[in-house]
């Protein structure tokens, strides 16, 4: 399916290796609330969502868009995490994610572009 109706909620992170910032393993605990799956720990002092349509991400659509389409929330206030906690979560956990991934260039291509 092309259009899966994905909804995103995006906090941006900053690393640190001062001992002073947040845990990353709290940060993304996850469960369910009022039926649905959630990430219960979204920081809720970093801003009111900004709110856009798009599409998935990844260095495969640097040239061309994705065929899902997605909206996004991003807050715009960042946090910072202490990066030892994000190295613990990489140890183990449920998505067994343990490294990290290629991310997009920057895109400037207007036809690539949200009018939103």
């Amino acid at each position: 399916m092309k259009n899966p109706q994905l909804r995103v909620e995006a906090q941006v992170y900053v690393l640190t290796n001062d001992g002073k910032g947040e845990d990353f393993m709290k940060l993304t605990a996850h469960g369910k609330r009022n039926g649905f799956n959630q990430a219960l720990n979204i920081p809720n002092n970093t801003g009111t969502p900004v709110r856009y349509d798009g599409s998935t991400t990844g260095p495969g659509y640097n040239e061309i868009g994705s065929p899902l389409q997605v909206t996004w929330s991003v807050r715009p206030k960042v946090v910072k995490v202490d990066i030892n906690s994000v190295g613990k979560w990489c140890e183990g956990n449920v998505f067994k994610e343990d490294h990290a991934h290629g991310v997009r260039n920057l895109v400037t291509n207007p036809a690539l572009l949200s009018d939103n």
